[in-house]
């Protein structure tokens, strides 16, 4: 078979191309071999490191009061409208008060008079009453002491001259009861009692001729010694008048003559002890009248007690405190922002009515709790209000951090609060600010970009830049405050100078 010519023609062909290709591989590897690492580095330099927190806050008063009466009352009078400046302690609106006010004169009266001292022709009155009481007392005595000798009289009559006619020897040692009774031992009783009464009626014949006992002592020792007479004559009374001629063997005219005697025995006894008894109640009141009267006198003359006066006193500063509650008075220096009631109206207690606010101004943010750990009281804010725009600065200064959370939307935050360095009459409540905390701030260290740290389960490297600037390797390096601006400050690892690369192309 003859072979085709176009079989060498097409071998050197593919030989040519094989060369071209192989011509153009190496090209390409010489030129890549050459190109510089496609990446992109930055210099550690020395410079400052500064950490900021960005939130939004929303501006308010410092102190703010909403107003109420703490009682209800119709309104008299209104100092002061919407914008009007007060000063704490000024009377912002007062309602009606003349009761309240006569309450407080009427408690004060009486405090003056509870605490003067006793008056001139008080005195002499008071002197008077005593001297009064004590002659009516002096009277007393001497009419109890003439009752105390008409009553022993009476007593020793009623024994002596009607009793004792029922007796054999009755003032003898040895008295005995004449008049026959079945019960001996009634007998024998009622002759000791009358054996006993001679000697009590001596013993209170010499108390009455003593001045050793006070009369008021003698009334009441003599109400006793009228007191066993009155036994012995009721002891008596029932066998004189239970006799008759059968049980006596006594004539009816004798018998009746015996309960004569018996009954003017009980009678004289019976008036001895109703003047002794009243002596003794006139003697009685009369000294307790010379008592009070003597109590009243010291007493009006050392006047009213420390307790007395310091409980009047109490109830003037009650009804001074119940009068002060008509007037509403504003508890802090500020503005007028509300005053709604007009005079004449009424307003219950605790209806508010009126708010007063200062000019100092404060603002309140809520913090993301990976941000609150950063921020401490004392650090300076950068502020900016929507209101004027994000180039007019108003300086602030962290005054407070909530202990404890705020859930905003499920999100735990924690709320901040900042004062204004300085008062600026731009400033209002409700405006919102867009805060730059400053945190931390470290001058003159070493630092590179944050983006350039390679953090290998929690060991931080860069890939520091080979002197020819064409590769890179791995080194290890200890980082501090993370900034802000995007740097971050370098503990140890590098030097000033050395190039660490940031991006990967």
């Amino acid at each position: 078979m003859k072979k085709s010519p176009w079989r060498h023609f097409k071998n050197k062909w593919l030989i040519a191309a094989a060369i071209v290709i192989v011509a153009i591989v190496v090209l390409f590897w010489m030129r890549s071999r050459n190109k510089a690492p496609a990446f992109e580095f930055a210099t550690a330099s020395i410079g400052n490191v500064i950490e900021r927190v960005s939130v939004t806050g929303t501006i308010s008063p410092v102190d703010k009061a909403d107003l109420a009466f703490e009682k209800g009352g119709v309104i008299a009078r209104v100092n002061v409208k919407v914008g009007d400046k007060v000063k704490k302690g000024d009377v912002i609106a007062s309602l009606k008060s003349a009761d309240d006010a006569a309450s407080v004169r009427a408690a004060e009266a009486q405090l003056a008079e509870v605490s003067r001292s006793l008056r001139p022709e008080e005195y002499a009155s008071d002197r008077a009453s005593v001297d009064s009481a004590a002659i009516s007392l002096a009277n007393a005595e001497k009419s109890a002491k003439d009752a105390l000798r008409d009553s022993y009289v009476k007593a020793q009559g009623a024994i002596v001259n009607y009793a004792d006619v029922f007796f054999t020897n009755p003032q003898s040692a040895n008295p005995r009861i004449s008049i026959q009774n079945q019960d001996l031992n009634l007998q024998r009783s009622i002759s000791d009692e009358r054996l006993s009464l001679s000697d009590m009626l001596k013993e209170w014949k010499g108390k009455i001729s003593s001045s050793d006992m006070s009369t008021g002592d003698l009334l009441f020792v003599s109400e006793g010694y009228l007191g066993k007479i009155k036994a012995f004559m009721d002891d008596l009374s029932p066998m004189i008048n239970d006799l008759n001629p059968s049980n006596s063997g006594l004539s009816q005219t004798i018998i009746n003559s015996y309960i004569a005697a018996m009954n003017s025995a009980q009678s004289n006894l019976n008036q001895a002890i109703s003047s002794i008894s009243n002596a003794d109640t006139a003697f009685k009141a009369a000294t307790a009248a010379l008592n009070q009267a003597h109590d009243q006198f010291d007493l009006q003359k050392a006047g009213s007690s420390d307790e007395t006066i310091a409980a009047q006193a109490a109830r003037v500063e009650q009804a001074r405190a119940i009068l002060a509650k008509d007037s509403m008075v504003s508890p802090i220096d500020g503005v007028v922002t509300k005053a709604d009631p007009s005079v004449g109206e009424f307003i219950a207690a605790g209806q508010s009515g009126f708010a007063v606010q200062n000019s100092d101004f404060k603002i309140e943010a809520f913090v993301p709790e990976a941000d609150i750990a950063k921020i401490a009281i004392g650090n300076i804010a950068s502020s900016t209000l929507d209101a004027y725009g994000s180039y007019v600065d108003f300086p602030a200064q962290v005054a407070m951090v909530d202990p404890a959370e705020t859930v905003l939307e499920g999100v735990p935050t924690y709320k901040v609060t900042l004062r204004f360095l300085n008062a600026d009459p731009r400033i209002r409540s409700g405006m919102t600010a867009n805060l730059e905390i400053l945190t931390h701030e470290i001058d003159g260290v070493l630092n590179i970009p944050y983006r350039a740290i390679v953090d290998n389960n929690g060991s931080k490297s860069v890939r520091l830049v080979s002197s020819d600037g064409k590769s890179y390797s791995s080194a290890p390096v200890e980082v501090g405050l993370k900034g802000s601006n995007g740097t971050i400050e370098l503990i140890s690892g590098l030097k000033v100078g050395d190039n660490v690369v940031t991006y990967v192309k």
